[in-house]
């Protein structure tokens, strides 16, 4: 059963095991999300690790932003408050996560184990959203006011949305749509008119300074795809292990559930065995 707690301006969702020893997983989700979007990952993870599902600053039921913080950056801003939250755990006895972000959140989990590597054990970033460089400077203006139309459009008639989103991903898990759905009508539109949402430093950099073992789960259909995906392929790491996931969209855990998990469970249980 799920409980929830606030740190500072924050809320994080709890699942699974309780014991203080328990390995813990830290759940980072992308925008328009919430901690509540992982039903069906929460579902296979949480008889096995101590499952944290944070809502983003901006989401769910966490705080919006601040003028001062959408100054500063939107992807700063979650960064900030990421190592914060990690801080906080830490001070309550709960060791080093591995992070687990989709999209937005996969690119915040990727900055953080570049930045501040001893607060977290490995990273899995599920077609990340890394670095404010990917488009050009005029598409990222035109994607802000589409985002917040469509948060608009959605507040105005989530019934309509709930339909196109059963059009568009007929073979996601039936739990996901309530919670999906839910979040969307629970988002800041301040900070979805914002042009950037990621951290300021370039793609590269943040792909290039990850220190701890990361596993990047591309959906075939994502958003690293043709010459993105050679470039991504391109970045030298040797910590980080590329697999993409065949048919899934951005989303592969939603997409393609049991390739995600067949890729992504065994990698999560060998980090936590073998990176004390």
């Amino acid at each position: 059963m799920a409980a929830s707690y606030r740190s500072e301006d924050l809320t994080v969702h709890r699942f699974g095991r309780t014991e203080a020893a328990a390995p813990t997983l830290l759940l980072l989700h992308g925008l328009t999300d919430s901690g509540r979007c992982w039903p069906d990952a929460v579902a296979r993870w949480q008889d096995d690790y101590r499952v944290l599902a944070w809502d983003a600053r901006g989401h769910g039921e966490s705080e919006r932003f601040a003028k001062g913080q959408l100054a500063a950056g939107v992807g700063e801003t979650h960064l900030a408050d990421l190592e914060e939250a990690i801080e906080a755990l830490q001070a309550d006895g709960v060791d080093r996560p591995i992070l687990v972000g989709h999209s937005m959140g996969a690119g915040t989990a990727a900055a953080l184990a570049g930045r501040r590597p001893d607060l977290v054990r490995a990273v899995v970033l599920e077609d990340p959203a890394l670095g404010n460089d990917r488009y050009p400077e005029a598409e990222r203006g035109k994607d802000a006011r589409r985002r917040v139309a469509e948060a608009r459009a959605t507040m105005a008639n989530p019934r309509a949305t709930k339909k196109q989103g059963k059009r568009d991903h007929p073979d996601w898990p039936k739990a996901e749509r309530g919670p999906w759905l839910e979040a969307k009508l629970m988002t800041d539109l301040a900070m979805l008119a914002d042009p950037v949402i990621t951290v300021h430093t370039p793609w590269q950099e943040v792909t290039a300074a990850v220190s701890v073992p990361g596993l990047l789960v591309l959906g075939q259909r994502g958003i690293w795809t043709g010459d993105l995906r050679s470039a991504l392929l391109g970045v030298h790491n040797d910590r980080l292990e590329i697999e993409v996931v065949p048919g899934a969209g951005h989303c592969a855990r939603r997409d393609r559930p049991d390739s995600f998990h067949q890729l992504v469970d065994p990698w999560v249980a060998k980090q936590f065995a073998t990176n004390p």
